[in-house]
């Protein structure tokens, strides 16, 4: 793997004729051929699998955000209304971050994104709130915390969800988060990139045939 401005990527993936898999079970339409052919001189800045890294941890962004602020909107408000904050956070931020795409957000959520972080964060807040006797608080972390890292509100919410991308969306999400950050790659180096929308067509093409 390359090394782009002091990070190696640790994203391994197999290229295939229906798309780029990942180690992490992502698909992607675009090909690697596809992606060189059309934004080709963003790849002499920052390499593919650096910018399929950053789709990854933003990917899972709902997830870490809504893990990070369950446990302090415990802290602030009562239980329910804690469990309804960080469930709207998730849905709402997962509908609407493939358009939001930033660079210096998803160095963030890499910060953010190791579990045993995570963790660690939520035992520090619900042990304070069990010390001071707020014991469902306590509950709904745990319970909260269980149902977020193993998918379960993910497939819960999952209709919701894919009814917002429909109507904002004409590409599959990973692909239309990796053009994102491809965009902004090219905006950050200055290059000029007049072929994308010719991978964008491609793409949504292979979509509607699916």
């Amino acid at each position: 793997m390359s090394e782009t401005n002091g990070h190696i990527p640790t994203t391994s993936y197999v290229d295939t004729p229906q798309g780029i898999f990942t180690a992490a079970g992502v698909w992607f339409r675009a090909t690697k051929a596809e992606l060189e052919r059309y934004a080709g001189p963003v790849f002499e800045h920052e390499s593919i699998e650096r910018l399929i890294e950053r789709t990854e941890v933003w990917l899972r962004s709902p997830q870490t955000l809504a893990v990070w602020m369950l446990p302090i909107f415990l802290w602030l408000i009562e239980p329910v209304p804690a469990a309804l904050a960080a469930l709207t956070v998730y849905v709402g931020w997962k509908g609407l971050s493939p358009s939001l795409v930033n660079r210096p957000l998803s160095r963030l959520f890499e910060v953010l994104d190791p579990v045993w972080l995570q963790g660690l964060f939520s035992v520090a807040v619900l042990s304070y709130l069990a010390n001071i006797g707020q014991i469902a608080d306590v509950w709904m972390g745990i319970v909260g915390f269980i149902l977020l890292r193993w998918g379960i509100i993910e497939r819960v919410t999952d209709l919701l969800v894919r009814f917002i991308w429909s109507t904002l969306y004409a590409m599959p999400i990973n692909d239309q988060i990796l053009r994102g950050f491809i965009i902004r790659a090219a905006l950050k180096y200055r290059v000029s990139l007049p072929q994308l929308d010719a991978l964008e067509r491609r793409v949504i093409e292979k979509f509607s045939k699916d």
